[in-house]
């Protein structure tokens, strides 16, 4: 046993709490890349039943903030990769990705769907027939909920870059502090 084995001379042993600290960027690091991870996941989720409800009722069906979340969906694998091999570079793609392209199709979204602007249908875009249906669900306050998650998942998404890329970036906080 450990306990019942020479001790350094000077201690009691109760000096264990000062040796056995982590570095602050790596609990960061653990913290925000699993938050991270379910809301990437979350994202994916969304955009791939927009892209199953898209080949059940056609494209034709889609509406343009649709069309557009669907394009920005494999951005996930973006932000997977960046986690996974702790790249600021990656992360910064996905964040542009996500300001651009996401949290607008979102925003539009539920803004057409409360009406207060108009929903674009794509298919005279594009040159396509008119739809016959829509699986659009019939209740709207599925689509506010949505919005509303989808929006705080990338606002929180947005929060985990930020603090991932200062967790990260250990040489500009050293030179920084070295500079005061």
């Amino acid at each position: 046993m450990s306990s019942s084995g020479a001790r350094a001379a000077g201690t009691d042993g109760s000096d264990w709490k000062h040796r056995e600290k982590v570095a602050v960027q790596y609990v960061t690091s653990v913290k925000y890349k699993n938050a991270m991870k379910r809301t990437l996941l979350y994202h994916a989720m969304l955009g791939a039943t927009m892209l199953a409800t898209a080949a059940l009722a056609g494209v034709n069906s889609l509406y343009v903030w649709q069309a557009l979340w669907i394009a920005a969906s494999p951005a996930c694998v973006i932000g997977f990769r960046g986690i996974m091999k702790n790249n600021v570079k990656l992360l910064s793609v996905y964040k542009l990705l996500l300001i651009t392209c996401s949290l607008p199709a979102v925003i539009w979204g539920v803004l057409a769907t409360l009406g207060v602007v108009p929903h674009k249908e794509l298919y005279p875009l594009v040159g396509l027939t008119k739809p016959e249906r829509y699986l659009m669900p019939e209740n709207n306050l599925v689509i506010y909920f949505l919005g509303a998650t989808t929006l705080m998942s990338h606002g929180f998404t947005l929060i985990c870059i930020s603090k991932l890329a200062y967790a990260w970036d250990i040489t500009t906080r050293k030179t920084k502090s070295k500079e005061q």
